[in-house]
């Protein structure tokens, strides 16, 4: 009898382990796609879908070619998705569609060159009801590759360039788990990465991102290899190489102009709310020999300028941050999180990645702003020395990594770019022309775009004020051509509606404290 108890015992135990082996990665796997926004609700695109149109925009003022003056009263011809006239007075076609441009500007469509999709579908929406009609994702998965096809096939969205998965130098378990949790390409074997770098140019990505912690030797392995099958390189600067290291390299884009201030700081040894002016001055002092180095090397940096701005805010009080921004269109799955200890990509109060942890000492708030603060001005500093030089600066807002909301948050970015010191024509160059010419250089997609001239791809914005007196006006859209796709007000609106509504839905926390 208590042979067969005990029997009973083992088998439950074993039942219950099994259960537990089972489970525990099912619950895993879930919580991840929680928190990439896997689960929430899937706006249906086909109402916003548009099929391409001969058009012809009349009596509009256009951006200049080199985006310094508007050329008032012209008529622009579009035909098969391609700019094909511009003039004051044009023989229009009897089958073409014409819209009344009296009183409007046409520029070109916005690029913004650093996004995070993650799992995310609806953003895409979001992004064509700003008139961002490029965006550039540098993290990027098979999934995102698909709906790249699918978007060049008419899926309503921005075309897109799509970058690798971050590379970070890791073991095994590690880099497993990152790979499983946080979307990052581990890098261990000096003999696989040949191979991996020909299976992601052969599968469509159109560049290898490199990130923070990836040692020397995986760095110079990856940089011998990405040169010999053309692969571009882009991302941070390993902490464990120096400035002048990188300027002999195949990386020729920096995914943000605090890759540049890391790598002073490190060379400063340091700076500390003590010696935060002398820090300031010692970029200032060292700006003028990166530029130098930039300008040599044919270096793009790309800016995200606003999100650098926000640290010492969200540090300060996240909830007052929030309220600024348009919290209801973002992904409820990547704002809410899953748990206060799991520093993935939270928005909220409770689970924000930036927030200061619940001991922080009270006496060392004020120190901790002015670090932050410090660091968002070193930004400016070295931006506005590289807008100087014409540096390849490229407009990007790291959107969906908090607060930056898809599509929203580059119209943030250019604000930002013209408070440290651009002109407005400067700012708009770094979301319109300069991208398009390093992405028609860099990229498997050889488009032209970024420009209303003749035989560019008709990617377009029509707005009811001037851009170039206030960068503000660029959210002035009364409509979005994207590739010969004509998307007016009325159809943006419900793009965004249809968002949010989807948002709404899949919610699991009240965000009406924020609105």
């Amino acid at each position: 009898m208590k042979i067969s108890m005990f029997k009973k015992t083992l088998w439950w135990l074993f039942l219950l382990i099994t259960s537990v082996l089972i489970m525990t990665p099912l619950l895993i796997n879930y919580e991840v796609n929680q928190i990439w926004g896997e689960y929430t609700e899937k706006v249906a695109t086909e109402p916003f879908k548009q099929p391409v149109k001969d058009l012809a925009i009349v009596n509009v003022n256009i951006l200049s070619v080199d985006g310094t003056h508007m050329i008032e009263q012209q008529t622009v011809l579009i035909e098969h998705g391609v700019i094909s006239e511009i003039n004051s007075q044009v023989n229009l076609p009897d089958a073409v569609t014409v819209i009344d441009g009296t009183g409007k500007y046409l520029i070109p469509g916005l690029i913004d060159s650093h996004v995070h999709l993650w799992q995310s579908p609806n953003d895409l929406l979001l992004y064509l009801a700003n008139g961002v009609t490029h965006i550039r994702e540098l993290n990027g998965s098979a999934e995102h590759l698909v709906w790249k096809n699918e978007i060049q096939a008419g899926r309503p969205g921005p075309e897109m360039f799509v970058a690798s998965r971050r590379h970070n130098s890791a073991g095994f378990f590690k880099g497993w788990f990152d790979r499983w949790t946080a979307k990052i390409q581990p890098v261990s074997d000096l003999d696989a990465i040949e191979s991996d770098i020909i299976k992601m140019k052969n599968i469509g990505y159109d560049a290898i991102k490199i990130y923070t912690f990836l040692e020397k030797v995986h760095f110079q392995k990856i940089n011998e290899i990405a040169k010999k099958y053309g692969m571009q390189l882009l991302g941070h600067i390993p902490i464990t190489m120096e400035l002048s290291e990188i300027w002999q390299s195949e990386l020729k884009e920096l995914a943000h102009t605090e890759e540049l201030i890391k790598a002073l700081n490190r060379e400063f040894n340091g700076y500390n709310s003590e010696s935060a002016a002398s820090f300031l001055d010692y970029v200032q002092q060292r700006s003028s020999d990166v530029v130098s180095h930039l300008l040599n090397q044919d270096m793009a940096v790309v800016s995200t300028l606003k999100l650098m701005e926000t640290f010492a805010k969200q540090k300060g009080d996240i909830s007052a941050e929030l309220r600024t921004v348009e919290l209801a269109y973002v992904n409820p799955g990547i704002t809410e999180s899953t748990h206060p200890a799991i520093r993935v990509m939270g928005w909220l109060p409770g689970v924000n990645i930036y927030r200061l942890p619940n001991d922080y000492p009270a006496e060392r708030i004020k120190g901790n702003q002015l670090y932050w603060q410090t660091y968002a001005k070193a930004n400016q500093i070295l931006i506005k020395a590289m807008a100087e030089k014409e540096v390849m600066i490229l407009a990007g807002s790291d959107a969906n990594v908090p607060v930056m909301v898809p599509g929203f948050s580059l119209h943030q970015e250019l604000q930002s770019l013209t408070q440290a010191g651009l002109t407005e024509a400067q700012a708009l160059r770094t979301a319109t022309a300069t991208p398009a010419a390093w992405m028609e250089k860099h990229s498997n997609t050889k488009i032209k775009t970024g420009k209303v001239q003749l035989g560019y791809q008709a990617d377009l914005l029509l707005l009811r004020e001037n851009p170039l007196f206030d960068i503000k006006n660029t959210q002035t859209i009364e409509a979005v051509i994207n590739n010969g796709r004509w998307h007016p007000r009325k159809q943006l609106d419900g793009m965004l509606t249809a968002v949010k509504q989807a948002n709404d839905q899949s919610r699991k926390l009240a965000i009406n404290y924020f609105e």
